[in-house]
């Protein structure tokens, strides 16, 4: 290419995916369980238990089939057991139940019944439960969208320290999606999570500081929030603490720095740090000059759905750099996926070469 890209600006979106059930997320008392399951004696102890319809043996065990901790994964023992206990009262295993019949794991898809176990253990105080009637009237999983009633729920596992909740809460008052607009209260219920060691409520301190979102702007603080957030392993935090490193913001220009950092949200595959690895790669900042390199990274974060990083491609192969030749049909093919991603610089090479931006049928 001759052109030298960089990464000019810092660019970053509050809050993030849409809400999901309660179901990878495990309590406080199944992460004791994947300790435990590594002795066989609690195994087999749990085991005796359950076979005496001891309830609460019952929802452990269950939950040990559904993650294959200590014996073979059986999606289908695991629901069996789960019903059976839920049946008797217990709390966790109707809140399980709940789970596997929203996402048909072991058992058909069923909202209605989905809905009905979720329910019972919502009301019974379980945390799980709370935060997924929260997520199903927030955005309609087995009954209408109800933004007031998903505060209710998301309120009440907020109170038993459920920092996923504390999250899609705060989304709603910073949106003010159902609840009046309140970036003070999005910021005081991020803050709450940062404090009980949440990354993604650390991550969402930063990016409030760095806007001025429901507090002064202030780049020293998102700076402390999005290294708190990386020291933990998030890897969108990981590529923020570099990209104000390569670009002086709130710190002294350190590209070295820069460059560690966003290798490292890279290699944990941060889509955004994978750009920015593709132009270092192309324009030679920091690293060896190496323009097939950089097609790589691009084409690593397209796949993810980037659409900067199908902008790129596009150019790279309308151009042609050392090691990749010209190709236009691929340069074609990639900027129009850009522009209907979202790419306004994509959209305007298009209409200025004549082609036009409708979107290939072909998958990335």
């Amino acid at each position: 290419m001759k052109r030298v890209l960089c990464l000019s600006i810092l660019t970053l979106a509050l809050a993030g995916a849409a809400p999901a059930f309660a179901g990878g997320v495990k309590s406080p008392w199944q992460l004791k369980l994947l300790e435990a399951c590594k002795s066989p004696a609690f195994v087999e102890q749990t085991k005796k238990k359950a076979q005496a319809r001891d309830i609460e043996a019952m929802a452990a065990l269950g939950f040990l089939y559904s993650e294959a901790c200590g014996v073979d994964l059986d999606a289908e023992e695991a629901a069996r057991l789960w019903r059976e206990a839920a049946d008797r009262g217990q709390a966790d295993a109707m809140a399980s139940l709940g789970y596997v019949y929203s996402e048909g794991i072991g058992v058909e898809p069923d909202e209605a019944e989905a809905m009905r176990w979720t329910r019972k253990a919502a009301e019974l105080g379980n945390v799980r439960g709370q935060f997924n009637m929260g997520v199903s009237y927030d955005i309609g999983l087995g009954v209408a969208v109800d933004k007031l009633e998903a505060v209710r729920w998301y309120r009440a596992a907020v109170i038993q320290g459920d920092v996923d909740a504390m999250h899609n809460l705060a989304i709603l008052y910073l949106k003010g999606d159902g609840p009046e607009k309140d970036e003070r209260e999005a910021l005081r219920l991020w803050r709450q999570a940062a404090d009980l060691g949440d990354p993604t409520g650390m991550a969402q301190l930063a990016a409030m500081a760095y806007w001025g979102t429901g507090m002064d702007k202030d780049l020293g603080e998102a700076m402390r929030w999005w290294r708190a957030a990386a020291d933990k392993g998030d890897a969108g935090s990981m590529f923020f603490v570099g990209l104000m490193y390569e670009t002086g913001e709130g710190v002294a220009v350190d590209d070295a720095r820069a460059l560690t950092w966003i290798r490292k949200a890279a290699e944990l595959e941060d889509s955004n740090a994978m750009v920015n690895m593709g132009l270092r790669a192309v324009s030679g900042r920091g690293l060896a000059r190496d323009p097939k390199a950089g097609r790589r990274w691009w084409l690593a974060a397209a796949r993810k759905g980037n659409a900067d990083a199908m902008y790129y491609l596009g150019l790279l192969y309308s151009e042609g750099d050392d090691g990749v030749a010209v190709d236009n049909d691929e340069a074609v093919r990639w900027l129009r996926k850009a522009a209907q991603a979202g790419s306004q610089e994509a959209a305007q090479v298009l209409r200025q070469s004549g082609v036009g931006v409708v979107a290939p049928a072909d998958p990335i």
